[in-house]
């Protein structure tokens, strides 16, 4: 009966503890936009001081937390806000006095990302206790979409104001130009933020949100890069939905979903939507043939995961490269001396599509083969699935997926011509995917490469296989 007392009154002071901390955060950015960045400094460093001392235990006693590890976790959580904040200051006081901006907005905006977790955002309308392991609660794992999305919306807008917020006090002009930059940093920080907390890493999770979510807005500023804050809008409303619906349909878990959105977001805004439907298209085709004839992968040990739903780590090892061509696309059309280079980068990105294309129907399909497997260094019989191993069935499958590719990438107005698009999809695409197959035999065989470094490694290959073609060519 006691227990039952005791979990009745914990589960309302977590709720407590949830809104003490969103109210004490929002107040620490409308009051740190009156205080000296130097003064910040100094009161931050106190803070992270005392959060090493015992009295952290009394703090957590307030909120009934006796467990030790509980007390641990809650002491990390915050030692680790309160330092990385006091680190970020020195840089946002020192890196503009030798000509590299960092303006304390940025800072502020990582703290919005960073107060607004999934962990408080769930706990204010669930039954948990402080500090509870909630990877443990069913509730927590299959979180509904529908919860996800508020939660992305409030670090958006959380770090938007918070960004508009100090920089308005900061004496900067609010010009259009700026709001928009705000926003469109913001969202990709959201982003960016929201996926390393899906990921589960030996770090603590607020630490790792807050220095992930700083760096990549950092690194957008320091780009400059404008986009009218309502296209920045659509362009993430549609990457969500179409992440939203391949983590509905179980072609990706919660971490390929906000890859995916973080990934369409960027694309969208630096080149063109067909762009992104272009890589769509090779997440559909490989995730639709992840389940193709998935009892038999399982059976044989060569399925992609239990559900055949993909992670983080295959959407960024197929589309990294992707997304750094279509940021380059942006920045050079913003840049009259490098415009000459749109139309080699488009072959590029074409090539790395088609190879990240070709190289998972090789895999998905291939090992599904009933003839030989051959190992491509040597054409000896290998084992199906075997690293290196190719089958006329995968080889086939590769060529097929290219070719979808190269007549897309026509269909989108990328390359004006068809035969052209086709010979651009298939050189990279078809080569960088026996490139990676390669690769697989030489250095994945060996462990000296992963199955995600060799697939991140045969995209850049093969884009740049495309790459030089244009110049072969013109």
């Amino acid at each position: 009966m006691g227990n039952t007392v005791s979990l009745s009154s914990d589960i309302p002071t977590c709720k407590l503890f949830y809104l003490l901390k969103y109210t004490c955060g929002i107040l620490f950015i409308l009051l740190a936009a009156y205080i000296p960045l130097w003064l910040l400094f100094i009161l931050c460093l106190l803070f992270t001081i005392f959060t090493m001392t015992p009295l952290m235990k009394n703090m957590a006693g307030f909120f009934h937390i006796t467990d030790e590890e509980k007390v641990k976790s809650f002491a990390g959580d915050t030692k680790a806000i309160a330092g990385w904040l006091t680190l970020s200051i020195p840089f946002a006081l020192l890196l503009p006095e030798i000509g590299i901006p960092l303006p304390s907005f940025l800072i502020f905006q990582a703290f919005a990302v960073t107060l607004f977790s999934t962990r408080s955002w769930f706990s204010l309308f669930n039954d948990v206790t402080l500090f509870e392991d909630l990877r443990q609660k069913e509730s927590f794992t299959n979180i509904s979409l529908v919860n996800e999305f508020f939660l992305i919306m409030l670090r958006v807008l959380g770090a938007f104001f918070a960004g508009w917020w100090m920089a308005y006090h900061s004496e900067l002009v609010m010009t259009t130009d700026l709001i928009n930059q705000l926003f469109f940093i913001a969202l990709i920080g959201a982003f960016i933020g929201s996926l390393f907390e899906s990921i589960p890493l030996r770090f603590n999770v607020n630490a790792v949100v807050f220095v992930s979510s700083l760096f990549s807005m950092w690194i957008l500023f320091v780009m400059d890069f404008q986009m009218p804050w309502m296209q920045t809008a659509l362009a993430a409303l549609f990457s969500v939905i179409l992440a939203f619906l391949a983590y509905r349909y179980k072609l990706a878990d919660v971490s390929a979903l906000f890859s995916a959105a973080v990934s369409g977001v960027i694309i969208i805004l630096f080149s063109t939507l067909g762009w992104y439907i272009l890589l769509v298209t090779f997440f559909i085709l490989g995730g639709g043939f992840t389940h193709y004839k998935f009892k038999q992968k399982i059976a044989a040990g060569l399925a992609e995961s239990k559900t055949g739903a993909r992670n983080y780590k295959n959407v960024f090892s197929n589309g990294l490269t992707a997304i750094g061509i279509a940021v380059l696309y942006g920045l050079v059309n913003q840049s009259p001396d490098f415009a000459w280079l749109s139309m080699p980068l488009v072959f590029a990105y074409v090539g790395t599509v088609a190879t990240a294309t070709g190289d998972t129907l090789a895999s998905e399909i291939g090992v599904t083969s009933k003839g030989p497997t051959y190992m491509i260094t040597n054409f000896r019989k290998a084992r199906v699935g075997e690293d290196g191993g190719v089958s006329l069935l995968g080889e086939a499958a590769a060529l097929a997926g290219t070719l979808i590719i190269g007549i897309l990438a026509f269909l989108f107005g990328m390359i004006d011509s068809l035969p052209l698009s086709l010979l651009v999809a298939v050189a990279g695409g078809f080569l960088g995917t026996n490139i990676d197959s390669v690769l697989g035999a030489v250095l994945q065989k060996r462990g000296l490469l992963t199955n995600s470094s060799v697939n991140l490694v045969a995209t850049i290959l093969g884009g740049l296989i495309s790459f030089g073609l244009y110049f072969l060519i013109y």
